[in-house]
């Protein structure tokens, strides 16, 4: 008996500190897709990104967005996004949602180690 109540209770923390986390995700999605005036500093953020990304060329990325991630290698950088090349083929990422571009660690084998941060 006493275990039931701990897994409802494990259940209901996980619902609980999963609403947040989801309710963030998608104002700041909402906030991003919102027509209006961009002012100077969200033009300069989109140009420092840009050049950012532009030090990747070539090179095994790792890209965190607002909905999800995605990595392969840089093969060339647009206007506003990347062109990734990896096994399953050619994706292209807006760079208005990305969060975070980085070079994907190796061990000494050579090979890909995880990542994992969220």
């Amino acid at each position: 008996m006493d275990n039931t109540w701990f897994i409802y209770y494990l259940f209901l923390m996980l619902i609980i500190l999963y609403l947040p986390w989801k309710r963030r995700k998608r104002y700041a999605a909402k906030r991003i897709m919102k027509k209006g005036k961009i002012n100077n500093s969200q033009r300069s953020a989109g140009k420092i990104m840009r050049e950012l990304a532009e030090r990747f060329i070539g090179k095994d990325v790792y890209i965190n967005l607002l909905d999800g991630r995605a990595d392969g290698v840089i093969k060339e950088v647009t206007g506003n996004g990347i062109v990734l090349e990896n096994k399953n083929g050619v994706q292209v990422v807006n760079l208005d949602y990305v969060v975070k571009l980085r070079e994907y660690p190796y061990n000494k084998k050579g090979k890909r180690s995880t990542i994992t941060d969220m």
